[in-house]
Formats: C-alpha cells, sequence, structure tokens
C-alpha cells in the first residue's frame, strides 16, 4: 500500500493524479471503483468524493479487484462520456493544442474556440484536463500543474498552465498588471491606425489604441491594444462607429459561428523580474473571412503601431473588468504576430 497527505482541496481523483502517481484520470477512477483506495482508513468508491488539506489517503496500484459480470455490465453503463472518450497519451504524442511557449515554470497553449478552460465537474472534459494529461504523460515530474488563466467558451486565445505553486501564485496575483493585446473581428470600417474612446467603468475616459490589420468591404480586423476582459468597454467605442463584433450578442451578425475576438499577446514578469513576450497567429477561421482585403493605409497616424515588446499603449492601460460572472476572460499569446501571416 502507498500512502500520502492531501496538499489541496479538490477532489479523490484529483488528488490521485496530482499527488499519487497515477499517469491518468482513467486510472485513478478504476482504482477508487475497485476498492484499492481509502481516504482516513475508510474505502471510498465515489471519484468525485471531496478531500481538504490534511487528510491521508492509501492506495494499491497494482490491485485487482475480480467483480461479477452483472457488476462489471452496471459499472461499465455508468461510466460518464468523459471517461470513454479520455484521449490516450504517449511520450511521442502531439499536445491537444498548439503550445506557443513553454519552460520549467509554466506553459502556454492556444485554446479554440468552442473549448471550455476548466471546470469543477470532473466529468467535463476541457481544454485544461486534456493539456494536464498529455503535460503529465511528457514528464512525470509535471505532477503539481495548476491552470492560470480563464477565457470565455467561444473566443479563443492564449492559456496559461503553472508547473509549481510558486509560478501559479505569482501568474494569477498579477495577471491584471500583464500587458495583454486581442485581435477583434467586426462588421463595419474604422478609420485605419487610429483610437478608440472609451470609458472605464467608474466613468474615466481612455483612449485604446487600434491597427487595423486588413479589411474588405464588409468586414475590419483589428489588432487592439486592450486586455479581453475590457472587450465589454469597447463595445460602446465600435457601435458608436457603426461597428459590430462578430457573434457577440444575440442581434449580432454570425458569419464564422463563434465569437470575432482572440487574445494574441501577453507580456508576462516572472518573480525575479524576468520578461517573457508570449504572442500567437490570428486564427485561420478570421483570416478565411479576410481573404481578400486590403491593408488600409492611415493618411496620418497617430501613433497606433499596437506593437507588443515596446511601450506604445496610449495614455494610460485600459482596466480589465473586474470579475462580476462567472465566466472572467484572461489569455496570452504565441510567437509570431500578424504582419508576418500570409493568407493561404
Amino acid at each position: 500500500m502507498e500512502g500520502f497527505e492531501v496538499r489541496h482541496p479538490g477532489t479523490l481523483v484529483d488528488a490521485l493524479t496530482m499527488q499519487g502517481g497515477y499517469t491518468t484520470r482513467t486510472r485513478a477512477r478504476k482504482a477508487i471503483k475497485n476498492g484499492a483506495v481509502k481516504v482516513q482508513g475508510n474505502v471510498v468508491r465515489i471519484p468525485s468524493t471531496a478531500v481538504e488539506p490534511g487528510m491521508n489517503v492509501t492506495h494499491d496500484r497494482g490491485r485487482r479487484t475480480v467483480r461479477s459480470a452483472s457488476s462489471s455490465g452496471e459499472e461499465g453503463s455508468r461510466r460518464t462520456k468523459f471517461e470513454r472518450q479520455e484521449p490516450k497519451f504517449t511520450k511521442s504524442t502531439k499536445p491537444p493544442f498548439d503550445v506557443v511557449f513553454e519552460d520549467d515554470n509554466f506553459l502556454a497553449y492556444v485554446k479554440p474556440s468552442g473549448w471550455i478552460v476548466a471546470a469543477p465537474n470532473p466529468n467535463v472534459r476541457t481544454a485544461y484536463t486534456n493539456m494536464k494529461n498529455w503535460l503529465e504523460y511528457q514528464n512525470r515530474s509535471n505532477h503539481d500543474l495548476h491552470f492560470v488563466n480563464k477565457i470565455m467558451k467561444d473566443v479563443s486565445g492564449i492559456c496559461l498552465i503553472a508547473k509549481n505553486r510558486i509560478w501559479r501564485e505569482h501568474l494569477q496575483e498579477n495577471w491584471n498588471d500583464f500587458r495583454q493585446g486581442i485581435y477583434i473581428l467586426v462588421e463595419g470600417h474604422l478609420p485605419p491606425d487610429d483610437q478608440l474612446e472609451c470609458k472605464e467603468e467608474d466613468g474615466e475616459p481612455v483612449q485604446v489604441q487600434y491597427r487595423t490589420m486588413r479589411a474588405t468591404q464588409k468586414h475590419t480586423l483589428l489588432k487592439v491594444d486592450a486586455p479581453m476582459e475590457a472587450v465589454h468597454l469597447i463595445m460602446p467605442s465600435l457601435r458608436r462607429e457603426s461597428c459590430i463584433i462578430i457573434g457577440k450578442g444575440k442581434t449580432a451578425p454570425d458569419p464564422l459561428k463563434r465569437e470575432g475576438v482572440h487574445m494574441f499577446a501577453v507580456e508576462v514578469t516572472g518573480p525575479n523580474g524576468e520578461e517573457i513576450m508570449i504572442k500567437t497567429r490570428v486564427p485561420r477561421e478570421f483570416l478565411g473571412l479576410m481573404k481578400g482585403g486590403d491593408t488600409p493605409k492611415p493618411g496620418k497616424r497617430r501613433n497606433a503601431e499596437v506593437k507588443f515588446g515596446k511601450a506604445d499603449r496610449g495614455k494610460h492601460k485600459l482596466k480589465p473588468r473586474i470579475k462580476h460572472s462567472k465566466n472572467t476572460s484572461n489569455s496570452t499569446a504565441t510567437t509570431t504576430d500578424i504582419d508576418s501571416v500570409k493568407e493561404s
């Protein structure tokens, strides 16, 4: 029998995968349902059982419990969709999503639209659980993983996974101080490379710089110097210019069946002052909709280059949205900018 003391609150299956040496959640669940796991000396057969720091968990990874055909069939019928579909990884398997940065402390990947980042229900398959399982397969040292930020299901952008508690706490506590950039796809047109007159939630005026990346007869792709959570502060200014964000709201045009928002950049500062620039390409769906468009040439630029890695963020940075709703949007980006993206 092996054992350990729970370090973090969560579910029993989480504790086994994080601290018990189980390489997948499926194996941990099977061990629990087979009666091979005890919590505080008592056998527990429910994977979602809540555990708290300080609880003692013992388990036998080599145990094989023989069950009757009837009980086996009953157990099989109870298997969740998540358990049936959980992917099988090997060390040569490619990551589930594009990885745009990785070192010993954290990893950044691009979450596509349509995926939930993380969920409290262990039976819900999420982008984080997919990446977490893949990371654990790549290296046994990846046993203390934590998701850092969330972005909403219908948008895309970079999400971070911390590989230790020190970096998780630092990244989460300082997230709103990291400069972030987003691509916004709108129906309508704006003056090239200009700025939007926006207002904070407290009414304070702020200038938000944008760059007009490409325009067709109907749509415009903007590169905006603002965090994902500030989109709701930018929307009124866009509407005043007769521009509507694609897919955002029931009445908005929805040619892509998703929101026209993608977080493409974040400038991370580490605990020791190290600076890390993370960027990503424009989503292929955006480029497909903008195919054949031109890059508008501004008559008189107002310093709206919106180049990340340089201090060109206007009068002051637009503040992220305070967490009022269940879904709060934070994200990051990758290693190549749209300026180098060619239409395919």
